[in-house]
C-alpha cells in the first residue's frame, strides 16, 4: 500500500521517463525490479509507485 507522507522530513522524488511505446512495459519491469531488490530496503523507504501512460510513451515513478 501507498504511503505518501506531507508530515515527515522526508524526500519527494517524481521522475518522468519518455520511452518508446515498445519499450514502456521494459521500463516498468526494471523499475519494479530495482524497488524490489535494491530500494525497499534502504534506510527510510517509505514507498514508491510506478505509472503507465495510455498511450506507452510515458512511465511515471514518485517515491519517498
Amino acid at each position: 500500500m501507498t504511503t505518501m507522507s506531507t508530515t515527515k522530513p522526508v524526500v519527494t522524488l517524481i521522475n518522468v521517463f519518455t520511452v518508446m511505446p515498445e519499450k514502456q512495459q521494459e521500463l516498468v519491469d526494471v523499475l519494479v525490479r530495482a524497488l524490489d531488490e535494491v530500494l525497499r530496503h534502504l534506510p527510510g523507504y517509505v514507498s514508491s509507485n510506478i505509472h503507465q501512460s495510455l498511450d506507452g510513451t510515458q512511465v511515471v515513478d514518485y517515491a519517498q
